[in-house]
């Protein structure tokens, strides 16, 4: 057999080339190939081929004796089929046996995935090295990953547009959150300032921790729908009802009343959240404040500074116990200043500039310092020595007054342990403690760890619990934390006694061992019969509870001597000193002697 003749047995010849033509030498079809029989029909045999072809390349072939001429090369046909559309194919003309006739070798050309589909064929209806099937099934493969990648197209948008919502959605009460009200604030801040005013409620609910603390998290969730159902219940169809996180949400109003409705709204509002709901047996409630911005597009730089502005009116409405109050410029102005003040401390925290004063614990009957209480100073560069009252309030509000008692602190260990080394008898030192302080598991640990690098240990100090902690016999956690001060080694005292509410239980339960008399409880009392009775009732109560009793604020030597005469042995106040410096104070030892005790006298 050469390149243009085939010479093979009928049955080799349908399955090596299922999809031929036998042509006989005029031009007719004699034979079809099983395939190629499935697709035309038996209807062809005894046809022309250009009845049944047209030849697409090359396009100058119009007869047998030109096919003849092309025996070995490509040709392109079209099958005309009758009941469907065209069929393109591939092959090559080749001599056939008797070398009268013409043999066509065929394949599926452009329309190859169609015919497949069409006619239901398999691998099995093609020649075994056709790769018409390789691309057959490269076609299919193409097909359905269109098909997957079209699914998973659909399958990506609808993701991206939940997605979409659930960004812009909270999940637990299923209202706006903080970025999507971001979003409206900021469209409503670039619109064209044509007049139109709009309001920004911002909404911090007041009891809601001990919600949590008290009922469990399920309460608290309780709270929070009932929240953003009141807050929904109010809106228009332009508002946006938003959660910004924890317990705090905001309100936007597109077209908000005058000022005046506005507020009444606004308490209709808290009325509205503080609700009571039943949960597993009992009522919960909270309270709620809200701070209120009028605003209009182009006031403000951006969302942030708006939200940030209500916030300004939320903490005043909270600070005053207003529960409701609208921003005003001498509450920016305010917190302008505050935040000045954060940064000056912040600073003034990195320099070290907070530092130990101690003012002296006197026992009158030996006349000697029986203690030291330290009181933090800011040493500014501007202002000089600064008193807690400039600072204090502002530090805690941001979170900062830890590190400054822990700055001050270090330096008055390293003071005190200086001047015990050198020999001098100064009793304890006094630390305020303040509730947070109580509350940290790792509070004692901490000290007890300063201690050590200062060469101390608890037994060198005393820990006055002020009595604004508010001591109760419910408060079994603060109550249980002092124990284990106190069997750390920590003399344990309570301050400003008669001021806050502490009860005779609460003395029973907490290991104190000295109560501080407050100083407006002494300021005068020579003067004072009825503060003379309550002095010496606090005196008389201590001696039969086993309390040392610590008399502050003694300024002149006529209460001292009153508070003498009803048993109060110890005292501090400006009648010996004031809060000392460190250098001012080594001095102020170095002079006081026992005999010194009457300095006014």
């Amino acid at each position: 057999m050469t390149a243009s003749k085939l010479d093979l047995t009928g049955k080799a010849i349908d399955m090596l080339f299922p999809m031929h033509v036998v042509l006989d030498d005029r031009g007719r079809i004699g034979g079809l190939g099983p395939t190629l029989e499935r697709v035309l029909g038996t209807g062809v045999l005894e046809a022309d081929l250009f009845d049944v072809f047209t030849v697409e390349r090359p396009r100058n072939v119009r007869s047998m004796a030109d096919i003849r001429e092309r025996l070995g090369t490509k040709l392109v046909l079209r099958a005309h089929l009758q009941d469907g559309a065209p069929i393109q194919f591939r092959g090559f003309a080749l001599a056939a046996a008797d070398e009268e006739g013409i043999f066509l070798d065929l394949s599926f050309g452009l329309h190859l995935s169609q015919v497949v589909e069409r006619f239901g064929l398999t691998e099995a209806d093609f020649k075994p090295n056709d790769f018409s099937i390789d691309l057959f099934y490269s076609f299919e493969a193409q097909r359905t990953l269109l098909e997957d990648s079209q699914k998973m197209a659909s399958a990506l948008k609808a993701a991206k547009i939940e997605a979409e919502k659930k960004a812009l959605q909270d999940p637990l009460t299923e209202i706006a959150n903080r970025g999507a009200l971001h979003r409206r604030l900021e469209d409503v801040l670039h619109l064209p300032d044509r007049g139109q005013m709009f309001a920004l409620l911002h909404i911090d609910l007041d009891e809601f921790k001990s919600i949590n603390d008290n009922f469990g998290h399920s309460a608290g969730d309780m709270i929070l729908l009932q929240t953003a159902e009141a807050m929904t219940s109010f809106c228009g169809p332009n508002d946006l009802p938003a959660r910004l996180g924890g317990d705090e949400f905001a309100l936007f109003l597109a077209e908000p009343p005058d000022k005046e409705e506005l507020h009444a709204m606004a308490l209709r509002l808290l009325n509205a959240i503080a609700m009571p709901i039943r949960y597993n047996g009992h009522s919960c409630q909270v309270t709620a404040s809200i701070g209120v911005v009028l605003f209009h597009p182009g006031q403000v730089q951006n969302a942030d500074r708006l939200i940030a502005h209500s916030d300004i009116a939320l903490y005043d409405a909270k600070t005053t116990r207003s529960s409701v109050k609208l921003l005003s410029k001498e509450m920016i102005r305010r917190h302008e200043e505050t935040s000045r003040l954060i940064s000056l401390i912040e600073r003034g925290l990195k320099l070290s500039q907070f530092v130990p004063y101690f003012q002296p614990q006197i026992d009158s009957m030996t006349g000697g310092v029986c203690g030291l209480e330290v009181v933090a100073r800011w040493q500014t560069e501007k202002e000089g020595v600064l008193p807690p009252a400039r600072f204090l309030e502002t530090a805690t509000r941001a979170n900062i007054m830890s590190e400054i008692d822990r700055q001050v602190r270090c330096k008055a260990f390293t003071h005190f342990a200086e001047w015990k080394s050198d020999g001098k008898d100064i009793g304890k030192l006094s630390l305020n403690v303040t509730a947070s302080n109580l509350r940290s598991e790792a509070f004692a640990a901490i000290l007890q760890t300063e201690l050590a690098d200062a060469g101390l240990t608890p037994g060198d100090i005393q820990l006055e619990l002020l009595e604004s902690i508010l001591f109760d016999q419910s408060d079994q956690e603060l109550i249980a934390q002092c124990r284990n001060l106190e069997q750390a080694g920590f003399a344990l005292a309570l301050d400003d006694f008669g001021t806050g509410h502490s009860s005779i239980a609460t003395l029973i339960e907490t290991p104190v061992a000295t109560l501080k008399i407050d100083r407006s409880f002494v300021s005068g009392l020579d003067r004072n019969p009825k503060m003379q009775r309550i002095a010496g009732a606090m005196l008389a109560m201590a001696q039969n509870m086993g309390l040392d009793v610590l008399a502050e604020g003694v300024e002149t030597r006529e209460e001292l001597e009153f508070l003498e005469n009803c048993g109060c042995r110890l005292f501090q106040g400006f009648y010996f000193s004031p809060p000392l410096s460190a250098v001012e104070i080594r001095k102020w030892l170095d002079v006081w002697a026992p005999d010194l005790k009457r300095v006014t006298a």
